[in-house]
């Protein structure tokens, strides 16, 4: 599917399918199109007269697993990653690639992007805040995909304090699964953003970027620094809520480990009474006496008593 975006110098923009306002523009006119194409044949569609680099074509039909900028004869060619909101996983992304020309640009996906749709309907209800210039086109995806990811982050983030009032007020230890699931998904994030932000700093320095669009990029960068500052810092709060966790798991196991500690003390001097007095001897002094039963609990008795007290003297328990 391909969709032509034609913003004119006067404010207004023409919409259309395939690439017929995209042949012959006004001077002065910005081209956005945008390609949903996943095999060289659909691709075969773009006019010769663009002379896109076949390295940045082969580019757009294999999947990219890292953003970049590249910069061919005659144009540039960059790879971003938005956020899949169609897959039920807490983070995925598919692939953005743009090839930007004085006045041009266009955008190739090989699925439908909720942040690509969002530009759509920006272009043309509110062209602008679009504004005239590839840079600025490219600015709008840019923050758009940007501003994805920072809602993603604002969820997560709610949810770390969720996580944490859990283990700090309700001392709730099975929440580590969830943990570890979001300092990787922190983790993750961090790596996608980083990238990308190396990528809208060599469009700062694009000849096709005007001073006007700098201003844009800086923008949209700052952002990107948030996200990726942000996130760090949260795969740091995850960090110490499983180390407490770990802390207090072992506190808990040291409880009972030395409650096991106990018993087994206070039932040692009995064993060895109940051994000494169920010998297999012929005269033992008073086993045949009355209370020579009652004599041995108290015995026992006795001993775990003395150990109790023991115990707490020197406070050990």
């Amino acid at each position: 599917m391909i969709r032509t975006h034609l913003l004119l110098p006067d404010g207004q923009v023409r919409v259309a399918e395939g690439l017929a306002l995209a042949l012959t523009p006004p001077d002065g006119a910005t081209v956005w199109v945008d390609i949903v194409a996943s095999t060289e044949a659909e691709l075969a569609q773009l006019p010769a007269e663009w002379r896109f680099h076949p390295l940045a074509i082969e580019d757009c039909i294999h999947e990219q697993r890292r953003s970049k900028y590249e910069r061919y004869p005659g144009h540039a060619f960059l790879v971003l990653h938005a956020l899949d909101t169609a897959t039920e996983a807490d983070l995925d992304t598919l692939a953005v690639r743009i090839f930007v020309r004085p006045g041009l640009v266009v955008s190739v996906h090989h699925t439908p992007l909720t942040s690509l749709d969002r530009v759509d309907r920006m272009v043309l209800r509110e062209a602008e805040r679009v504004g005239q210039g590839a840079d600025r086109v490219i600015h709008a995806i840019v923050d758009a995909i940007v501003d994805e990811f920072m809602h993603l982050l604002d969820g997560w983030e709610q949810q770390l304090d969720t996580l944490e009032h859990q283990v700090a007020v309700q001392r709730d230890l099975r929440v580590t699964d969830q943990f570890i699931q979001l300092r990787r998904n922190l983790l993750v994030l961090r790596r996608i953003m980083l990238p990308q932000q190396e990528v809208v700093k060599r469009l700062m320095d694009s000849p096709e970027t005007t001073d006007i669009g700098r201003i844009y990029y800086r923008d949209v960068l700052d952002h990107m620094d948030a996200i990726a500052d942000t996130a760090a810092l949260h795969v740091e709060v995850c960090a110490g809520s499983l180390q407490v966790q770990a802390e207090r798991a072992n506190e808990r196991l040291n409880k009972v480990m030395k409650y096991f500690g106990v018993v087994s003390t206070l039932l040692l001097p009995m064993t060895v009474i109940s051994g000494i007095f169920g010998m297999n001897f012929d005269v033992i002094p008073s086993a045949h006496a009355a209370y020579g039963f009652w004599t041995a609990i108290g015995m026992m008795l006795s001993s775990a008593l003395v150990l109790l007290w023991w115990f707490r003297r020197r406070r050990w328990i």
